[in-house]
């Protein structure tokens, strides 16, 4: 196949108030042209609205008929992430029918993990419909419940891009991929035939809105409080206890399975030190159960 110029899009269920937008140019195995990538921001009333669209979600637990919030919320992203992806285009010169597919991973709002004997399920919004009208392009959409239908865990993509990458940088399998979103996610691959992913355990979710809360802005700017506080070390180790961290892979989380209650009662620097110090402990976990340590 020849290569095509495709636009990758991502919000992350971190909400960081930003649409991932990347061009790129690949047969679907190779990148022929990296392109160009920008963070487009929402405006604050779609923040607004997908916080309390999470909100919703997690009463609504799968549970009966979906929140109206739904419909509102996805209409919302999509016609600003549609608008996110004709700027970028056309930043560079180009125009949407020099694109050749748009792939659209819409927004994550809730997720529960299958269980032995019991398949997952999970809820992005976005309309792909909709942005396709709006573009006048193809778009790709919805991976993740076709994923999770079919027994998985709802993150195709990100594993076979990861390995995709590390067979470009390091055939040795000594070499993983991490990523740091609301989640953390990890990727290994072996060199030959085995790849392993997945979820390692809370990321950027729990300290972002711990620091929300406090009434300090929207994250942990540079890590700044985090490094001026002191890890409560007896806490940490209780939670170092939850069996999620040694339960063996396949396996993936919710945004909301680990919250910023975990340091409810603490001050913002020893909060944000003790969130961020779980964070990468579970990592380390991880690293523990992959087939051979990179």
């Amino acid at each position: 196949m020849e290569p095509i110029w495709a636009v990758g899009l991502m919000t992350g269920t971190v909400l960081d108030g930003n649409i991932d937008v990347a061009l790129i140019k690949t047969d679907g195995e190779r990148i022929a042209d990296t392109g160009t990538y920008t963070l487009a921001p929402y405006p604050q009333s779609i923040r607004t609205l997908l916080e309390e669209t999470l909100r919703q979600a997690r009463v609504w637990n799968f549970e009966g008929p979906e929140p109206t919030i739904f419909r509102e919320a996805e209409e919302a992203l999509t016609r600003a992430q549609s608008a996110a992806v004709r700027d970028l285009v056309e930043s560079q010169g180009m125009t949407m029918a020099d694109i050749g597919v748009v792939g659209f991973h819409g927004q994550t709002v809730l997720h529960r993990a299958p269980q032995p004997r019991r398949i997952g399920r999970t809820r992005q919004l976005g309309d792909g419909e909709l942005m396709a009208a709006l573009l006048g392009t193809k778009v790709a959409y919805d991976f993740r419940t076709a994923d999770v239908a079919a027994g998985g865990q709802g993150a195709p993509l990100a594993a076979a891009y990861h390995a995709a990458l590390l067979k470009e940088a390091d055939a040795s399998g000594d070499t993983a991929v991490l990523n740091l979103g609301g989640v953390g996610n990890i990727t290994w691959w072996d060199g030959k035939d085995d790849i392993v992913a997945f979820d390692t355990g809370p990321a950027n979710a729990p300290v972002n809105d711990f620091i929300k809360a406090k009434g300090l802005g929207e994250m942990d700017r540079d890590g700044r409080l985090a490094a001026a506080g002191t890890v409560d070390e007896a806490r940490l180790e209780r939670l170092l206890q939850h069996p999620y961290l040694t339960k063996p892979y396949p396996k993936s989380l919710d945004r909301f399975d680990f919250t910023a209650a975990m340091a409810d009662g603490l001050g913002a620097e020893d909060g944000a030190a003790t969130l961020t110090a779980f964070t990468v402990s579970a990592v380390g976990k991880a690293l523990d159960l992959l087939p051979r340590r990179p």
